[in-house]
Formats: structure tokens, C-alpha cells, sequence
């Protein structure tokens, strides 16, 4: 057990260290957690559990390096090997479960400035990634008189990149609802 511990730990603080000297050197700064193909923790219409949700690089490497690092050091103090993969497993879910948290918080800090989506209604724009029946895309549009990339979702149609849509609502979040222009 101890070179797993030892893996996980040396693996993930080596991940952790590498993204922070990125963070610090402003590399890298989206905290939006997602799929790979647009679809992010805020999605309308998707039906993912919350573990899923926090699921992220920054989250499994954190995991990886407080589940090796209380791995090696309960091993140390002669617990048990259940215990020791019991401390183990608890101290990375908490680890992962914290930074997931502090994520979401940092995302909800984004900020657009001054910009107000709720203008965006009854605007048009073109689709900029394809917007899945299901699912997000996003869009280029014009708000308050600069152009801006927004997450966008049908109600049900997809909608291919390049297509015309207009806004019709706006949802809980930064999610602006489009349909295609006739």
C-alpha cells in the first residue's frame, strides 16, 4: 500500500504545484466544470449528480495527493491497513468535496462587468458551438454595445454552428435560452 500512497501523493502534488504556477502565471483560470464539450456544472436539462459535478482535474488531483499523503502518514503510525484506506479514501473525499466547493464559489465570482444578460432578450446573434437539443453551445452576440460569447440551450431543437437565433429568456444563471430565427 505504501507505494500507492506514495504514487498518489508524489502524482497529484506534482498536478497541484503545476496548476497553481499556471494559475500564478495566468494559464488556465477556468474554473468551469464540465464535460469536454461545453456542457458545464450549470447545465439546464442535464441530470448529473453532484459528485459528477465536482469532478475536474483540480478536484482529482487533490484527491490523489490527501489520499497519499494521509495514506503514508497513518501507515507511519502502525494503524491497520483498513484503517489506513479508510483515513485514506475519507481525507481525499473531503479534500475533493472542499476545493469542488471553493471551485463553484469561484465560479459564481465571474463576473462580465457591468453586463447585464437580462438585455439579451429579443436580441439576435449567431450560434458559435453547436447548441445540442439536450444540452449547451454558445453564441456571439451583441449585449449593451460590445460583442460577447454567452452559454446558450435550446428548448428543444439543436441548433448548428452559424445558425441566426434569437434569445427568449434568460435562466437562473448566466444561460441565455435561443431558438432559431425562421
Amino acid at each position: 500500500m505504501s507505494t500507492i500512497f506514495l504514487y498518489c501523493a508524489a502524482i497529484g502534488g506534482t498536478f497541484l504545484v503545476l496548476q497553481f504556477l499556471l494559475l500564478l502565471f495566468g494559464v488556465g483560470g477556468d474554473t468551469e466544470i464540465g464535460d469536454g464539450h461545453g456542457h458545464a456544472h450549470g447545465d439546464v436539462g442535464h441530470d448529473q449528480s453532484a459528485f459528477l459535478k465536482m469532478v475536474s482535474l483540480q478536484t482529482v488531483t487533490t484527491f490523489a495527493t490527501f489520499f497519499g499523503l494521509v495514506g503514508l502518514g497513518t501507515e507511519q503510525l502502525g494503524w491497520s491497513t483498513f484503517t489506513v484506506a479508510v483515513a485514506a479514501t475519507m481525507a481525499g473525499i473531503s479534500a475533493l468535496w472542499l476545493v469542488g466547493r471553493l471551485m463553484r464559489g469561484l465560479s459564481a465570482l465571474h463576473s462580465q462587468g457591468n453586463l447585464d444578460l437580462q438585455n439579451a432578450i429579443g436580441q439576435t446573434g449567431s450560434v458559435y458551438l453547436r447548441i445540442p437539443a439536450s444540452g449547451q453551445g454558445r453564441v456571439m452576440m451583441n449585449v449593451q454595445g460590445r460583442t460577447v460569447e454567452c452559454r446558450a440551450i435550446s428548448r428543444s431543437l439543436e441548433i448548428p454552428t452559424g445558425a441566426a437565433v434569437r434569445v427568449v429568456a434568460r435562466t437562473d444563471g448566466d444561460v441565455l435560452v435561443v431558438e432559431p430565427l425562421a
